[in-house]
């Protein structure tokens, strides 16, 4: 296939996003055609210079994104141009847990400003720092749900603690997804460095606009991926 001659090797440190990366813009430029198939692992791999669970992962990233689907028997094909988030999670959709999380995280993030402690402060510098540095999809998602966690904790309230515990499990797909989005990463600990500045200063209504404009941008990542 002509278009595959424009990939070149990569980086191992982040080898699986890299990978993804260049596969995500082959298709989104139409260089690899909607319902063409993609070369096996084992050729995606010899090309990429890389392993097949480096391949692997990465793919799984494109299916994650509606770019790609698996025919059983056949392989991987590319099943659409645009990115573009499941409609449903579950039985929610994407909207209704995002309505949800307004009405419980934007709360939990003033009254944590308002009663956080010291040790509750240190732990969210701590994710906040880990996220920094982690390049592992998986376990930056895990440091996400955590820091949310955290706020709730620091609010001194079981219930909320409780309620977004809970929502973090209903979110873990979405949260797959999104992580998925080229440029999403930076975007994201630049967000949540600022809801834990405002908790910091002991900013009630700046962590509030903080929270509020972290799902704001949560609810936009795919808008102007969409059809």
């Amino acid at each position: 296939m002509e278009s595959m001659n424009e990939l070149s090797t990569v980086e191992r440190r982040s080898a699986a996003q890299d990978v993804r990366g260049q596969l995500i813009a082959l298709v989104e430029s139409g260089k690899l055609p909607v319902n063409s198939r993609l070369p096996s692992e084992n050729e995606l791999a010899r090309r990429f210079g890389v392993s097949r669970p480096v391949v692997r992962e990465a793919l799984v990233g494109l299916q994650a994104l509606g770019l790609t689907k698996t025919v059983n028997g056949r392989g991987c094909f590319v099943a659409s141009h645009r990115i573009s988030p499941p409609m449903l999670l579950g039985q929610y959709s994407p909207s209704a847990l995002l309505e949800v999380r307004r009405c419980m995280e934007v709360p939990s993030a003033r009254a944590a400003a308002e009663r956080r402690t010291t040790a509750d402060l240190g732990e969210l510098a701590e994710i906040v720092a880990a996220m920094q540095s982690e390049l592992n999809a998986d376990r930056r998602k895990l440091l996400d749900a955590s820091f949310h966690v955290a706020i709730a904790r620091a609010t001194g309230n079981p219930l909320f603690v409780k309620l977004i515990e809970d929502l973090r499990k209903i979110l873990e797909e979405h949260s797959k997804a999104a992580a998925q989005v080229p440029g999403r990463r930076a975007e994201a600990i630049d967000e949540h460095r600022a809801i834990y500045e405002a908790i910091a200063r002991r900013d009630p209504e700046g962590a509030a606009r903080a929270m509020s404009a972290h799902l704001d941008a949560a609810d936009n990542v795919y808008a102007s991926k969409a059809p």
